[in-house]
């Protein structure tokens, strides 16, 4: 680990500060004028996580040892991104200023490098979900271990039994968030997946999908063990959160797989 000199010291902890404190507050004229005042209840928001990957190769924890592993290191700085973003994984309730707020604390996460930003498009329908998960494989199966990608798809199922039972309008859209947290041949590397479904309540069958194309948004980035290290005091501050706690907090944990055959056609 190379040494920084003192104003690089001093720079790196004011940006990690600045990422910490989370963007301003728009005022109210200014959320008024972009039309975020208005009534959001056609839209909600369904959350899963899901880890993974091979845990050999990863560095010492050094200072950081009382994180217990270098995912709960990540997940801490998950929660912080989180906070700053006034974000809340546990909920289905969708705010698109947070909504957004989040994502950009994600792809400027101080302690991330390598960060890739790109999408996938996809067709699907009440009766071929499949597509969505060739999106998601084609996406990050590059990205992650075998173990991880079987974990991402059934969390994706999760959220797909939570859309199916979370009863909002006739016609709702589901924003969907999909983290991954994988450890690949030493590197650890953290993932965000976004994408939005159109849905429609059918009497007598609950929700389904609409015929409809799905953009699947992928933010990747690997952890810099480095710069966590020389930082480990202000990590150490920070409220902590086991990869456990990361995954089991996401609001769609708690529900079954959704069993639809729709997912294999």
């Amino acid at each position: 680990m190379s040494a920084l000199t003192q104003d690089q010291a001093r720079y790196e902890a004011l940006q990690i500060a600045i990422w910490a404190a989370g963007p301003r507050t728009l005022s109210w004229e200014v959320l008024e004028k972009l039309g975020l005042l208005g009534d959001d209840s056609d839209h909600e928001a369904g959350v899963g996580n899901a880890y993974g990957g091979d845990t050999r190769g990863l560095p010492s924890l050094g200072p950081l040892e009382p994180f217990g592993s270098w995912q709960s290191v990540a997940a801490t700085i998950l929660r912080k991104a989180e906070h700053s973003a006034g974000f809340d994984q546990s909920s289905t309730v969708f705010d698109p200023v947070q909504w957004v707020t989040f994502r950009d604390q994600f792809e400027t996460m101080p302690f991330l490098t390598g960060i890739t930003d790109d999408s996938y498009t996809a067709a699907i329908s009440a009766l071929s979900l499949r597509p969505a998960i060739s999106a998601v494989t084609e996406l990050i199966g590059g990205l992650v271990t075998s173990d991880t990608l079987t974990a991402v798809i059934n969390s994706i199922k999760k959220i797909g039994q939570l859309a199916v039972e979370n009863e909002r309008r006739e016609q709702k859209n589901s924003n969907v968030q999909q983290g991954v947290l994988t450890v690949v041949r030493g590197e650890l590397r953290l993932g965000l997946l976004r994408t939005t479904v159109q849905m429609v309540y059918r009497s007598g069958k609950g929700y389904e999908q609409l015929n409809q194309k799905i953009t699947v948004n992928r933010l990747f980035g690997s952890l810099d063990y480095d710069k966590c290290i020389r930082n480990a005091g202000t990590l150490l501050e920070w409220d902590r959160r086991d990869v456990d706690e990361w995954v089991n907090g996401a609001c769609s944990f708690p529900f079954p797989r959704n069993t639809s055959p729709a997912w294999d056609n």
